[in-house]
């Protein structure tokens, strides 16, 4: 399968809103994404995640796609240089951790 029937960042309805899905498999276990379902409404969405991971999960959490932000190993520093003593403190880059953020995913917040 080569192609996509829409690009993958993309909604795939026009009549409903994306929602992520997020699975703990069991309560020990950290959030997983493990897809995303198209429905109108919360309710109809966590019907349908519940029918497809319901299976596997001990809790499922849904978020709207369009609210959800997506960072990167890149957006948060990863491969650069590591502050002095590793305490969050401004490192090679003279930038505090939080003004490496861009203010769209949530940094520069005062």
């Amino acid at each position: 399968m080569d192609t996509f029937d829409h690009a993958p960042d993309e909604p795939r309805s026009s009549t409903g809103r994306e929602w992520e899905v997020f699975c703990r498999e069991q309560e020990s276990e950290p959030l997983t994404h493990v897809g995303s379902v198209s429905a109108p409404t919360a309710a109809i969405a966590r019907e349908q995640a519940s029918t497809l991971f319901g299976h596997a999960a001990a809790a499922l959490w849904l978020c709207p796609a369009d609210e959800t932000v997506r960072v990167q190993a890149s957006d948060l520093g990863v491969g650069r240089a590591t502050p002095e003593g590793a305490d969050g403190t401004a490192g090679a880059t003279g930038e505090s951790p939080e003004s490496t953020i861009p203010a769209e995913a949530g940094g520069d917040r005062e």
